[in-house]
Order: structure tokens, then sequence, then C-alpha cells
């Protein structure tokens, strides 16, 4: 909604629409949202996947370089 490069999640009161982490703190009807999108409980499980991408990320070039060192 703001236009920055930010991930984005989405929106528990309007599902057809992704806000960022800005666009969710300063919604005007953010107090009435029940589960707000970007909550931090919703960050922890975006840490958790980057986390595990960087790991499969690892895996693999170090594969590379095995099989690399072996030929």
């Amino acid at each position: 909604m703001c236009g920055r490069s930010l991930v984005t999640l989405q929106c528990t009161m309007n599902k057809d629409v992704e806000v960022c982490p800005h666009c969710c703190a300063s919604c005007s009807i953010r107090d009435r949202c029940s589960s707000p999108a970007w909550y931090p409980s919703s960050i922890k499980v975006l840490a958790k996947k980057k986390e595990a991408a960087a790991k499969a990320f690892s895996d693999l070039l170090s594969l590379l370089e095995e099989r690399k060192s072996v030929e």
C-alpha cells in the first residue's frame, strides 16, 4: 500500500490487500482488528522460514563444494 519494497502479509480485515509492517501499524482500523497481520508472532514465523531457507542454501553449497572436490 505504501509502495516500499518490504515483505508483505495478507491483511486480516481486507483479505485482498497485502500490507507491510508500516502499513499495518499505521492502519486506521487496527484497533478493531482481531489479529493484525504484523503481530509479533507472525514476525517470528517469517524469521523461522528465513532461517530454514538459509540453512537449506548453506547445505546445498556444501554439497556442491564436496562434489567439486571429488572431481
